[in-house]
């Protein structure tokens, strides 16, 4: 059904009402996030990471999640910036584009620059000074980053973000190998790889826990029952039998808890940690949810991978797991796979700012008032 001048009109008031009060109440959701991560309330509900507790708790995509936190860490130091932001004066997109650029010396400045530009325009603005900016070398060499997608058709892509130096040492070294560059990858590869191979014996360590230490007993320094269970999970056992002046009398047959051949099938199973909300496929144990210590099994119905992380919360951190594969916390409460969300609230009605009318930009004049 067609409508009217004035109901369009009026549908387009409430839209940009509607956008400045999602703008105030996204001020809203940063500073309790900017508290929570101060409290480390995502460490103590047993998340590996802030982004993954947001992207388990509130279903928001890992990369938004970092990109939330970073601007509300950022807004703890940009009282302007801040306010403006908290009165739906200026967008959220406008504000995570001043964040990556903005100090305490520059962002009135900015401020002034968003109440003039298009979200676009801002965003162009802030990427032009930044690339005015001397480089961190800090900064440069966090934003490195290696990422595997599996493209469903048995072919892996792999992604390499380098520094400059970094990639041409490493180009080189692919010429160098074969006479394809992705030839001379693989060929890097199997040759790191070499010599570690199933048949090869692996390396071990040895740790010495004492039957009393096993019953529970911790003498200062020692190691708690909850630690060397976690230990034994994923290791081998050798009895040793001693007397009472601590000679040998009789060791035991070593019993390798996780063979090769499991472990190959848990990452088949669980691909990666199966705590609820983490994204680890690094660094993964294999955990007895009936200890073996205690009797449980080593099977696959009765192990599951966890991060190291993980591993260490169910066994120190006062969470455990079920036999049906529930987590549960400290408190006794489940960590379901996926959390609810509650219902949302009334969003509040905003006076938004009339914005200027967009116009020509001069980005030179705009970055050389940045630099002024």
């Amino acid at each position: 059904m067609p409508i009217g001048v004035e109901d369009v009109d009026a549908l387009a008031e409430k839209i940009a009402t509607t956008s400045a009060s999602l703008d105030a109440a996204t001020h809203a959701l940063l500073t309790d996030l900017r508290a929570f991560d101060e409290a480390r309330g995502w460490a103590r509900q047993g998340a590996a990471t802030f982004s993954q507790w947001l992207s388990w708790r509130c279903g928001i995509d890992l990369g938004a999640a970092r990109e939330k936190i970073r601007v509300a860490i950022a807004l703890g130091s940009l009282p302007l910036i801040d306010d403006a932001l908290r009165r739906g004066e200026v967008s959220f997109s406008k504000v995570r584009a001043m964040t990556r650029v903005a100090t305490k010396e520059n962002e009135a400045t900015l401020l002034e620059l968003a109440r003039h530009a298009t979200g676009a325009q801002m965003e162009r603005i802030c990427r032009l000074y930044a690339s005015t900016l001397p480089a961190d070398p800090r900064k440069v060499r966090d934003s490195r980053r290696f990422i595997v997608r599996d493209l469903g058709d048995g072919m892996v892509r792999l992604e390499v973000v380098l520094c400059s130096e970094e990639a041409g040492r490493v180009v080189a070294a692919c010429n160098a190998s074969a006479e394809t560059r992705v030839d001379g990858l693989v060929a890097l590869a199997e040759e790191r790889l070499r010599g570690n191979r199933e048949d090869r014996p692996p390396v071990e360590v040895s740790v010495h826990v004492s039957a009393e230490t096993l019953q529970g007993w911790t003498a200062e320094g020692g190691v708690s029952r909850v630690t060397a269970e976690r230990l034994l999970c994923d290791a081998g056992i050798v009895p040793v039998m001693v007397d009472r002046e601590g000679t040998p009398m009789d060791v035991g047959r070593k019993r390798r808890t996780i063979p090769a051949a499991l472990r190959r099938a848990l990452v088949a199973r669980d691909e990666g940690c199966r705590f609820p909300g983490c994204t680890h496929r690094r660094w993964i144990d294999a955990h007895h949810v009936v200890p073996w210590s205690k009797g449980g099994e080593t099977s696959l119905e009765n192990t599951v991978l966890l991060c190291t992380r993980h591993h260490t919360l169910l066994h120190e951190g006062g969470f455990r797991m079920e036999s049906d594969g529930r987590f549960l916390d400290p408190r006794g409460r489940v960590v379901p796979p996926i959390a609810v969300r509650p219902p949302p609230f009334a969003i509040g009605t905003v006076s938004p700012p009339r914005p200027a009318r967009p116009g020509d930009i001069d980005y030179h004049a705009a970055v050389g008032a940045l630099w002024s």
